[in-house]
């Protein structure tokens, strides 16, 4: 190796020294490795291995990023508008390929966002005006009016579209505040001039809210694009002026795949 034996005797000591155990046990006969010697040169290897698989591993992943955006789904981010805007970017960027990665059903709101760009690069759905902002970027793909959800055996479940007044005295379950300053503003309303309505919050929207509202005579604070979700539900439009707004939820600091994505689902847009 062309190294002479002092100096090696010497990066030896400073091991040791630093180990603060014996290597080597040294004789006439030479040297040869200690037990705690044995078993660090064995981890050693263990571990120069798995820094060049850990090296691998973040090449895959630093090209992926350049081809390859994973989209998040769930219940409530399900892929509607993603598969006709894919099927248009598709054609103008055949190096981009989609990855289509399963979320929980119900995740806190920390959890959810440290995901994003992380394990999934963005996600479908309506978007917390007021809750999400500085936790992601927004493409809005459109504005989606608020509906109500009843059982099929709710009084209201025939009537084809609702006024204010016709929810007098029912129970709306609800997002709770500080999410969506659209909802927050038709909160306001109903407490203002509505005082018979009683508003019960949600933290989510799941399985659990859906099947609550069909045993129980709630009425579901909702959106048209949820009725393929809740089917044992009847959506009902309401006569109201607030709209949320939908589209694709995606990280502040978008992979180039993701980047691409979305500039040129602007342009299909535009």
């Amino acid at each position: 190796m062309y190294i002479s034996a002092p100096a090696i005797i010497q990066q030896v000591n400073l091991l040791e020294d630093r180990c603060g155990f014996k290597l080597f046990t040294r004789s006439n006969h030479g040297v040869k490795l200690t037990a705690a010697g044995s078993s660090l040169y064995e981890d050693a290897k263990t571990i120069i291995r798995l820094s060049e698989d850990s090296l691998v591993k973040a090449h895959a992943l630093a090209e992926a990023s350049e081809c390859t955006v994973r989209i998040g789904t769930s219940l409530l981010y399900k892929c509607r508008y993603l598969p006709d805007i894919w099927a248009k970017i598709s054609e103008q960027y055949p190096e981009l390929k989609i990855e289509i990665l399963p979320m929980a059903e119900y995740q806190s709101k920390g959890n959810v966002f440290s995901m994003l760009g992380a394990k999934c690069d963005l996600w479908e759905g309506i978007y917390g005006s007021v809750g999400w902002k500085g936790l992601c970027q927004f493409l809005e793909l459109e504005r989606t009016p608020i509906c109500c959800a009843v059982a099929k055996n709710h009084r209201l479940a025939g009537i084809k579209k609702l006024d204010m007044k016709d929810l007098n005295g029912e129970s709306l379950v609800m997002p709770i505040e500080g999410e969506s300053l659209e909802l927050d503003c038709f909160r306001n309303e109903v407490k203002t001039a509505y005082p018979s309505i009683r508003i019960i919050d949600s933290a989510y929207y799941g399985v659990d809210t859906f099947t609550l509202c069909e045993v129980n005579p709630y009425i579901l604070i909702t959106q048209p694009v949820y009725s393929d979700i809740h089917t044992n539900l009847i959506t009902i439009p309401l006569k109201t002026k607030y709209a949320l707004p939908y589209g694709l939820i995606y990280a502040n600091e978008p992979t180039a795949a993701t980047l691409k994505f979305i500039q040129a689902a602007q342009k299909i847009l535009n």
